[in-house]
């Protein structure tokens, strides 16, 4: 075995074992985690910072401070507001399943009528197995979440040490940038480089826009489903907007949580034509505007291959994984277009089939 193979397989061994450990420890990631996205998020502003003469670490100081600001500004004017919402919807509760049963009776009645008893039977057994099984999967989901006993440290972390995390990633972001930089090989240094500029401009094309995408749906959402006089319109607009990182799931969501909420309210003709209107307007917002403009096509993914990412990552790091999924696809998806293009490039691709011969 070569040099070069031995130290292929030490790579290869080097990353087997980190990814193990960070699946061991994926409950205690999430604020790193996100120290780390908001630092790269928020890093350009710090360099803006330096080039009008700040020091890095006043730099720092003052964008982490601003930024922490902001969170509690907003917990401090929307929180206050969705938690009114919840609290309404939580009393309404029973009145609700009232009025879902009455509406669910009629389906009955007109079941009994079309139906046979046998049908019935069938389609009840379906039904109540599902319905357990979906049950049954939640419970024991929660019940996990509850006992794990790391729930709150999660929030305190997240509270007391992201921040603190932040500033120093913040502060150290070219220090560590020149440090692996220094790693590369000299005569792969403009390879890599090129490399890194493509895993940058996907990350960034997700991380900024598809943020900025969320949260001004969110907005919208929620500000013309009050407008057109839903109950509950901000909270299932806020909803919609937080889940559109996820391909047509928030839109769904919403469609799904407004019809529910817009027949329980017995709504008016208009009510329904304004819930159309607004969700429709909301996938030509995102299609044809805040999509092409703030994340366009940098990331370079399918949505098929979204959702798959997100549910690898549910399944292998919890939330953590969900967090990170898509970051982690496109820089694979940078990769795997590398090696695509080496690929073509090589003999074994340019090969001529065999028989076949050139016309002279």
């Amino acid at each position: 075995m070569t040099k070069f193979q031995k130290a292929l397989v030490l790579i290869f061994l080097l990353l087997a074992c980190l990814t193990w450990f960070f699946v061991e420890i994926s409950s205690i990631l999430l604020p790193f985690v996100l120290a780390f996205v908001l630092a790269y998020f928020l890093h350009p502003v710090v360099t803006y910072l330096e080039q009008k003469h700040f020091s890095r670490s006043l730099a720092t100081a003052f964008v982490t401070f601003l930024f922490c600001f902001f969170v509690i500004a907003v917990f401090l004017i929307f929180v206050p507001i969705l938690q009114a919402q919840i609290l309404a919807l939580m009393v309404k509760v029973p009145q609700l399943g009232d009025i879902l049963w009455v509406k669910i009776q009629t389906v009955i009645l007109y079941t009994k009528e079309n139906i046979s008893q046998e049908q019935l039977k069938q389609i009840s057994g379906v039904v109540s197995k599902t319905i357990f099984s979906l049950f049954n999967t939640m419970g024991s989901n929660l019940l996990k979440v509850l006992t794990g006993g790391i729930v709150f440290f999660n929030i305190i972390s997240l509270v007391l040490i992201t921040p603190v995390v932040l500033f120093y990633v913040l502060r150290d972001w070219l220090f560590v940038e020149k440090k692996m930089s220094d790693l590369v090989p000299l005569n792969k240094k403009e390879e890599v480089s090129s490399v890194f500029k493509e895993i940058n401009t996907a990350l960034s094309g997700f991380i900024r826009g598809q943020a900025s995408v969320c949260l001004l749906l969110g907005v919208y959402y929620g500000l013309f489903l009050s407008l057109v006089g839903l109950d509950f319109g901000l909270l299932v607009g806020f909803l919609s907007g937080i889940l559109s990182f996820i391909p047509y799931f928030g839109f769904l969501t919403g469609v799904i949580l407004s019809c529910l909420l817009a027949l329980v309210q017995e709504a008016s003709v208009a009510l329904w034509i304004g819930i159309m209107i607004v969700f429709l307007g909301g996938q030509v917002l995102e299609s044809y505007i805040l999509t092409p403009k703030l994340v366009g096509n940098k990331v370079g993914l399918h949505p098929v291959w979204v959702i798959f990412a997100l549910l690898a990552g549910g399944a292998l790091f919890g939330f953590v994984g969900v967090f990170v999924a898509v970051p982690v696809a496109a820089v694979i998806g940078v990769f795997v277009r590398r090696i695509l293009k080496w690929y073509r490039s090589t003999p074994v691709y340019l090969s001529a089939p065999k028989g076949s011969k050139k016309k002279k």
